[in-house]
């Protein structure tokens, strides 16, 4: 189980220590698609080395990262995107978590055969909408059968994920309706512009939210969320990017995220004097609407508001990932 009582004591010890939690890693620049609201691919790029992102993922360990999201670009145009799950679920004896972010376009049955066979934890499919929009093509016309397919095949958690903006708010009932039978999670992405401020405002995408919720991970800050879709970013918090929360681009250098690209390191001179000097306030905070940061900024930056529901989503999440596991594995 990737959630374990080793898992949570870790976990607990990332509260008082100077030691990355989280990192989010780019396995690939290049993509399939071209959403006008996303600037984070460059078409065509070259892939790294599997031996080079396995060699990122050794020294990410060794900082103390249990939690991995693998995107792009397009993570799943990695040829070897299966092999590198594997190699950081061998990490820790698979008392940590790996997450594809992916468009879902590249999906077929071999693919997820071997990230099952790989102990993929979970999969964020991006999809925005039933019809391709302006906006973007991640859309239902074209993935249903391969979520379809997911629902059958895959022994990994699967959320389905969606920007939220003025072309999906409208037809997001009718969405959610024909998913309706498949086993997923669903969750909001808020739009940003550059540099990740909140790109969306008003009661129509509340409205959304107190239906559905955001996802577990951030429901615990709902009511900065509602704050932030009013325009009002005067509550203060505390980004811990760069220190417990770690992006790594396609080059193999650490930034605070994937908007704020100017604090840059290479892995291998990280130490934990440059890690504890980034746990400060950030002048890009107010508006920030980059959940996977806020996520771990509020779960370790404020434990004892956060206890519950981190405990919550710990928990959840192990149950998923054995209700996941058939009995011979």
């Amino acid at each position: 189980m990737a959630v374990d009582m080793r898992f949570v004591a870790t976990g607990a010890k990332r509260v008082v220590d100077s030691r990355p939690m989280y990192a989010q890693m780019v396995v690939t620049d290049d993509c399939n698609l071209a959403c006008a609201y996303c600037d984070e691919y460059t078409a065509k790029a070259p892939a790294p080395p599997i031996a080079e992102l396995k060699r990122r993922v050794d020294i990410l360990d060794r900082l103390g990262v249990q939690v991995y999201d693998f995107l792009g670009g397009e993570p799943l145009l990695h040829p070897h995107i299966a092999e590198l799950v594997g190699h950081a679920k061998a990490k820790r004896r698979g008392s940590n978590l790996a997450t594809i972010i992916t468009n879902g376009f590249l999906l077929n049955e071999d693919l997820v055969r071997q990230l099952n066979d790989a102990r993929l934890d979970f999969m964020q499919v991006s999809v925005d909408s039933i019809e391709p929009t302006s906006l973007s093509h991640k859309a239902l016309k074209t993935l249903l059968p391969r979520l379809r397919m997911l629902a059958k095949e895959a022994r990994f958690q699967v959320e389905i994920q969606t920007v939220l903006n003025e072309e999906t708010f409208a037809a997001y009932d009718q969405f959610r309706d024909l998913l309706k039978d498949l086993p997923f999670a669903f969750g909001f992405s808020l739009m940003h512009g550059p540099g990740g401020r909140i790109a969306i405002r008003g009661d129509k995408f509340l409205g959304l939210l107190e239906k559905y919720g955001v996802f577990e991970g951030v429901n615990f800050y709902g009511q900065h969320l509602r704050e932030l879709m009013q325009g009002d970013f005067s509550r203060p918090w505390k980004c811990l990017a760069g220190f417990k929360f770690l992006y790594v681009n396609g080059r193999g250098e650490a930034q605070w995220c994937g908007q704020q690209r100017d604090c840059r390191r290479s892995l291998e001179s990280i130490d934990l004097a440059w890690l504890r000097s980034n746990g400060r306030h950030k002048p890009c905070e107010p508006g920030c609407a980059l959940g996977c940061v806020r996520l771990i900024s509020a779960t370790l930056g404020e434990p004892v508001k956060t206890m519950g529901a981190s405990l919550a989503l710990a928990l959840g999440m192990g149950r998923k990932a054995s209700s996941k596991t058939p009995a011979s594995s």
